[in-house]
């Protein structure tokens, strides 16, 4: 139970649960209908927000 508490600390944590719920309301609802280019995009706009994070990561989650 602890190293969820400390998870839920790190940006790439937050960052990947608002990725899931953002993906499930899309999913359900339909927001945004993008072509395949659109997706492909989205795609590596979310790989690069995934490698600033990691860059950008100082500790391990246990040491949060």
């Amino acid at each position: 139970m602890d190293l969820i508490l400390k998870s839920l600390k790190s940006k790439t944590v937050q960052f990947s649960i608002a990725l899931a719920v953002a993906s499930i309301v899309n999913a359900n609802l339909s927001l945004l209908p993008l072509s395949q280019v659109g997706q492909a995009f989205v795609g590596c706009l979310v790989a690069v927000c995934i490698v600033v994070l990691r860059a950008v990561t100082t500790m391990p989650l246990s040491a949060k």
